[in-house]
């Protein structure tokens, strides 16, 4: 005879199909600052917000640059500064989002997506900070807080993370480090700036990368030996 129970749906895979037109992507990148604001985020943030704080206490800019200019680090140090530009991230984000949506390649095209609404939030967040600070950076030029490379690059190990986790979300958190080494390395900011950089970029991208079904209630038929379960997840 056949039973019904009840249970909890655990915290399962992410919708199947996600909507990754372009013309959802305002609405989406709304979405993404509207659910900014949670327990997770706010203690990411008052993390981040420490470590600035701490390394502001003791950095010494020249002192870094010398340590890095040294051998191996130098080297990856000097890709670092090549992987968190801009111009690699953005055409990165937006060649993943539309080759794989040509492609039919549904889960790798919502993964260019997030990235692509990532890179942009995160980057109006850092010009805004950049002008509201306005630092000096150590080899004179203006604009250092926070560190834009770090935050890009960040804001990506935060998606791929999110979505993949494992291997691929550390070789991502990898690539930011390099980044925020590239930056110290080339004087081009000071060690707070780039934790700050990281900090704003890793909330972005884990926010941007987040399963979109999460704060909805689902109920599901979960075949159960010779019966069914009605499982919850909200």
């Amino acid at each position: 005879m056949a039973a019904i129970t009840f249970g909890w749906l655990p915290p399962a895979a992410r919708a199947q199909h996600e909507n990754t037109a372009v013309a959802h992507f305002p609405g989406a990148l709304w979405s993404d600052v509207r659910a900014l604001p949670t327990t997770e985020n706010g203690l990411w943030l008052l993390g981040g917000t420490a470590l600035t704080l701490v390394v502001y206490q003791f950095e010494d800019p020249e002192g870094i640059t010398r340590q890095l200019n040294k051998g191996a680090l130098d080297e990856l140090s000097d890709f670092g500064n090549i992987w968190g530009d801009i111009r690699v991230q953005a055409p990165l984000a937006l060649g993943t989002w539309g080759v794989a949506s040509w492609a039919g390649n549904e889960r790798l095209a919502a993964t260019g997506f997030d990235l692509s609404r990532g890179i942009l939030l995160s980057y109006a967040t850092v010009s805004l900070l950049k002008v509201t600070f306005h630092r000096t950076r150590p080899n004179g030029d203006k604009y250092s807080f926070p560190s834009g490379h770090t935050a890009a690059a960040f804001t990506t190990a935060g998606v791929i993370s999110k979505r993949y986790g494992g291997w691929a979300g550390g070789v991502a958190i990898g690539l930011g480090c390099l980044t925020a080494m590239g930056r110290m390395e080339d004087m081009k900011h000071f060690a707070s700036d780039v934790a700050a950089g990281a900090t704003i970029g890793w909330i972005v991208g884990r926010n941007a990368g987040r399963d979109k079904q999460d704060g909805r209630t689902a109920w599901q038929l979960v075949p159960l030996g010779r019966g069914l379960a009605v499982a919850c997840r909200f």
